[in-house]
């Protein structure tokens, strides 16, 4: 699928100045790029680059005097030429009225030397216009001056000296590398479970533990939690004087280590996200955090939209009649392509509401916005290059706040889209940030704008030197509030992909049948044998 339009306003920092975010929006999304991560020893600083393009100019304007010079001497040589041939015949009228025309006229007005000077202004032109183009290239690619001048603080413990190839990378050892689960909601637990288990170090992973930090008080979730840590010795249960998020992070973090905090609802991640995020955060150490390529997050779910990742779904309205095939719907039904094509009645669209309180509450039924039904599944749609206008997904926007964030719909459509590129093995679709120099990371630098944190590396001592925060937003703290103060950049790793389930705002999503989707794939794909996830008994 090609990249698609831009749409929609500017919000945020980008609304005091539309125009450059217009011009950086089209100049770089248009090539799928983004703003890159450049590091400072990859290449020259940019004030270099500019007094080397003037010294390249400089250089072209003394080749051009020295052709001026040259073409008046073969002028000189062709006058004198004539002089002697006026004396071999003897006459002063031997020299032809040409000659004569040429030794009066002007050096700049004779024929051969107009040619050469047209040639010279030519090349005089056009370097100056490729100077004036590289110098505003130049001026694009300088960071915004603001408040981030100050030196990047290193990460405290540094990196071997040379990073390997990403193709090549093993697991240090010099360090743990600790899973931290926020842990309070058992169904979706129970799917990341087996990918943790994959991930572990023991299975060939890079997970030395993975420590689940209680931030609940229903003693039901609590004593699952507690069979579920003895399925495991790398499992750990993490019990907190007060919940909370910032006591998970003042009482769950030791320096040394670095943490893979995973959101419980993560329903997917390939498998190098792990080591992607990894590699990253060590090959980049100036970094504060790096963070996997999410999907159902609004930072990032207008860039899939526009750069082809997001496929074209709508929801079923009707319950499906007769026996269903069990590849379309069912404990086991989980791939795309076995799901019938979207051929409803009416109007070939559904509304997105964007006036629902974040206050965790669900739609009332009647709503034209609310789930159709219980376990309704979302189709793809006819045509559907032309059709993808038509969906949620269309309303998309760059905004922390938007309909990314807080419709349940669009959440939906892009989970169906995800689980269609997994059965495509086109997970290539989600990797953007592809520019040299890290073109093999596919590095997305967040310029300090908030990300979600829902699946990220970041150092203990990181976290433990500027613990407690300043505000109980720990996503706030740890993508923009302290980032900015260091002047240390949140990184995005787009080759590791991650799937979070929901956010408060979208409940809804449990009306559908993507939590059993997910569910089903990972019993097929993921899980051992030994380690399936139980169907639920209304499933």
């Amino acid at each position: 699928m090609v990249g698609r339009r831009f749409y929609g306003t500017p919000v945020g920092p980008a609304a005091s100045n539309p125009s450059g975010w217009a011009a950086s929006v089209s100049s770089i999304l248009e090539e799928k790029g983004s703003v890159f991560y450049r590091p400072s020893t990859a290449e020259p600083s940019l004030s270099s680059r500019r007094v080397m393009s003037t010294e390249d100019f400089s250089r072209s304007s003394t080749e051009s005097h020295r052709l001026l010079r040259s073409s008046s001497f073969e002028i000189d040589d062709l006058e004198a030429a004539g002089e002697r041939h006026k004396h071999a015949n003897g006459s002063a009228n031997g020299q032809s009225r040409w000659r004569k025309s040429l030794k009066q006229s002007p050096p700049w007005t004779r024929p051969k030397c107009v040619w050469i000077s047209l040639a010279v202004a030519a090349v005089l032109i056009l370097g100056s216009i490729m100077f004036l183009q590289k110098s505003n290239i130049v001026e694009q690619l300088r960071p915004s001056p603001k408040d981030h001048d100050i030196p990047p603080i290193p990460s405290p413990v540094p990196p071997p000296a040379l990073i390997p190839d990403m193709e090549k990378f093993q697991k240090p050892v010099d360090f743990k590398i600790i899973g931290l689960i926020f842990f309070g909601r058992p169904p979706v637990v129970a799917i990341l479970d087996c990918y943790l288990k994959k991930n572990l170090v023991t299975n060939g992973g890079f997970l030395d533990e993975v420590h689940f930090v209680v931030n609940t008080d229903k003693k039901e979730d609590i004593k699952y939690l507690d069979g579920l840590v003895k399925t495991s010795k790398l499992y750990k249960k993490v019990e907190l004087p007060e919940l909370g998020y910032n006591s998970v992070w003042q009482h769950s973090i030791e320096p040394e280590h670095m943490y893979i905090k995973i959101d419980d609802d993560m329903v997917f991640f390939d498998d190098n996200a792990v080591a992607n995020i990894v590699y990253t955060k060590l090959n980049h150490p100036d970094s504060f955090d790096v963070v996997a390529n999410l999907v159902n997050s609004p930072e990032t779910g207008w860039l899939h939209y526009h750069f082809g990742a997001i496929q074209s779904y709508l929801p079923e309205t009707v319950l499906p009649s007769g026996k269903p095939d069990a590849a379309a719907l069912g404990p086991k039904a989980w791939r795309a392509s076995a799901l019938p094509l979207w051929n409803e009645t009416g109007e070939m669209s559904f509304p997105v509401t964007m006036d629902k309180p974040d206050d965790g509450s669900v739609l009332e039924a009647d709503r034209p916005e609310a789930p159709p039904f219980k376990g309704h599944r979302w189709l793809p749609l006819p045509d559907p290059e032309k059709n993808i206008y038509k969906t949620p997904m269309a309303k998309s926007e760059y905004n922390p706040y938007g309909p990314d964030w807080k419709s349940w719909a669009l959440a939906a459509q892009v989970h169906y889209s995800l689980l269609e590129n997994i059965e495509k093995n086109q997970l290539h679709l989600y990797h953007y940030g592809t520019s040299s120099p890290t073109a093999s990371e596919g590095v997305w630098d967040m310029a300090f704008g908030r990300m979600n944190i829902n699946f990220m590396a970041i150092w203990g001592k990181d976290v433990l030197d500027n613990a407690p925060f300043d505000s109980p937003d720990d996503e706030h703290e740890l993508s923009v509030g302290i980032p900015v103060k260091l002047n240390r950049p949140v990184l995005v790793n787009t080759h590791a992909v991650a799937a979070h389930f929901s956010f408060r705002t979208q409940h809804e999503l449990y009306e559908t049948d993507l939590l059993d989707r997910y569910r089903a794939y990972a019993n097929e794909m993921v899980c051992t044998k030994d380690n399936q996830i139980p169907i639920p008994k209304d499933g």
